[in-house]
């Protein structure tokens, strides 16, 4: 075996005895194992190539790869084009020299990148060669969201400190202002700090002791005051009304060493504010209820729209067929084959059927659209009512060779009215056998989500162009196509899907290839 064989076989090696599953530790090797991932923080171990001997479970979780994904890969995987390059050159050898530590762009499986802050060190074996490298990272994802929050509200309190129209102090104990905004010195008539930070607040500034003292008070018995109305003198004699907002400053052991506060003037703009605040409330107040009436008239208006769309055309059409065929057989059944009277009844059948679906999918809409259709959500098994629609819909799928399969899990249990998604499964089962050809399929699938489950039924049938995907769920536009066989369907049912899953707080959406087959997808809570 050559020498290059040889070192793979020798990394391969290694690899393997430093992998958690091939790991045969001792008591307390199993200890540190088990200590090292209960840690937050990512840790792993390269060779000095860097390439990947070990990982702990934070690391996996971190960047969302699987153990046999990650052991034996180069650590470079996870670095961001975005990182200085020159950054990255320093780290190897940093951490040879006594180890590294910084922050990089990291990215995980998926490719989403995120900032981490990064701890290196070098193993070295008890002869003191270099054997291994170690990582720590730590995701500093909601750190720095933190820190930018912190810097915004800095530079947001020294904005307002300084041009804030209203005066912002900060009092000593003692009764000594200690800090005043150019707008606090606009409201004492004064041009700078020193001509008022030695006076005495409660005696020069203030207008009613009975008022300081009660205002006082309640201040240090509930640490905050706000919009306390108050009279004051500025330093040139002129009384002004304010309204105090104060906090006590409080130190670690809960004793007060300090106010902070705003006061504002109301003194000449109080009446005219109060008058426009009404004002103000009025308007907004009219604007809301016109808005909403818009809504309301439009969504009125879409129904009716919708409603005698329904009833002049799609309910006409099929009971223009009913009294066609039966007029064909009344007139005629004398000179009328068996074959052709069968033919003619089967007609009236199926005509029968589709006026059926239909009045029964008004009723159900009206019944939503009035209030009167109960919402009762219970604990059930989806899968066995899947299984249950099925059956019931079995003819309909065995007439064009539809294989039906349910994927469902078996455990998948929804809190949600049984009635309501019973009724959203047979209609989106029946438009799925609708649009599929003979012989194709149709699958039930389920997704467990953090607080839902995700329902979908994929067929592959004739699609729907990306144009018409649009069109569905909406109310305000009248959207039908016909089946494979010419059904024709009414577009109602598709809303009344809609209407049902969002009573049941989920969610319905369509994906499509046109000639490829379409998905329908809606989500219900957990049971």
């Amino acid at each position: 075996m050559d020498s290059k064989s040889s070192n793979t076989t020798d990394k391969t090696k290694n690899v393997d005895d430093m992998t958690q599953s091939n790991i045969r530790p001792s008591r307390d090797l199993k200890l540190l194992l088990h200590m090292i991932n209960s840690i937050s923080d990512a840790i792993n171990i390269t060779d000095m190539q860097n390439e990947i001997l070990f990982v702990n479970n934070a690391f996996l979780k971190m960047y969302g790869y699987q153990l046999n994904e990650i052991i034996g890969r180069n650590i470079q995987i996870l670095r961001s084009d975005k990182n200085d390059s020159s950054v990255l050159s320093t780290i190897h050898s940093a951490t040879k020299n006594g180890g590294w530590n910084g922050r990089l762009i990291n990215k995980r499986k998926d490719g989403s990148e995120f900032v981490i802050e990064l701890s290196t060190s070098l193993i070295k074996d008890d002869e003191g060669n270099e054997v291994a490298l170690v990582g720590i990272a730590r995701d500093l994802t909601e750190q720095i969201k933190a820190e930018e929050k912190l810097r915004e509200a800095q530079d947001k309190y020294r904005t307002l400190f300084l041009e804030l129209k209203d005066a912002v102090y900060e009092s000593s104990v003692d009764g000594k202002f200690v800090e005043l905004n150019p707008a606090g010195l606009e409201l004492f008539r004064v041009k700078s700090f020193d001509e008022i930070k030695y006076i005495d607040i409660a005696k020069e500034i203030y207008l009613h002791k009975d008022q300081r003292d009660q205002f006082k008070r309640e201040l240090e018995r509930t640490g905050f005051v706000n919009n306390y109305q108050i009279d004051i003198k500025r330093l040139n004699g002129e009384i002004v009304t304010v309204l105090e907002t104060s906090m006590a400053v409080k130190n670690k052991m809960g004793e007060i060493v300090g106010y902070r506060g705003i006061l504002r003037d109301i003194t000449e703009i109080k009446k005219n504010e109060e008058r426009l605040k009404v004002l103000v409330e009025k308007f907004e107040n009219l604007n809301v209820q016109l808005r909403k009436s818009e809504q309301e008239l439009k969504e009125l208006n879409a129904s009716k729209d919708k409603f005698f769309s329904i009833v002049a055309h799609d309910l006409r059409s099929p009971f223009s067929s009913l009294l066609n065929f039966s007029e064909f057989l009344v007139e005629d059944i004398e000179e009328l084959s068996r074959e052709e009277v069968k033919s003619f009844a089967e007609k009236i059948n199926e005509s029968s059927k589709t006026v059926f679906s239909l009045l029964e999918n008004l009723l159900q809409w009206s019944r939503i659209q009035t209030g009167k259709f109960p919402y009762e959500p219970t604990t059930f098994n989806i899968y066995h009512k899947i299984c249950q629609i099925i059956n019931l819909l079995k003819n309909n799928a065995d007439s064009k060779k539809i294989n039906i399969t349910n994927e469902v899990s078996h455990l998948a249990a929804v809190f949600a009215d049984e009635d309501m998604i019973f009724s959203v499964i047979q209609n989106l089962l029946s438009n799925a056998i609708k649009f599929t050809r003979d012989g194709g399929n149709i699958i039930f699938r389920s997704r467990f989500r953090e607080s839902d489950i995700e329902i979908s039924i994929s067929d592959n049938g004739v699609g729907i162009k990306e144009d018409d995907l649009r069109k569905l769920f909406r109310i305000d536009t009248h959207h039908t196509t016909y089946g494979t066989k010419e059904e024709k369907g009414s577009g109602l049912g598709l809303l009344l899907c809609k209407e049902m899953v969002e009573r049941n707080r989920g969610k319905i959406w369509v994906t499509s290839k046109l000639d490829e087959g379409t998905t329908f997808s809606f989500t219900i809570p957990k049971g």
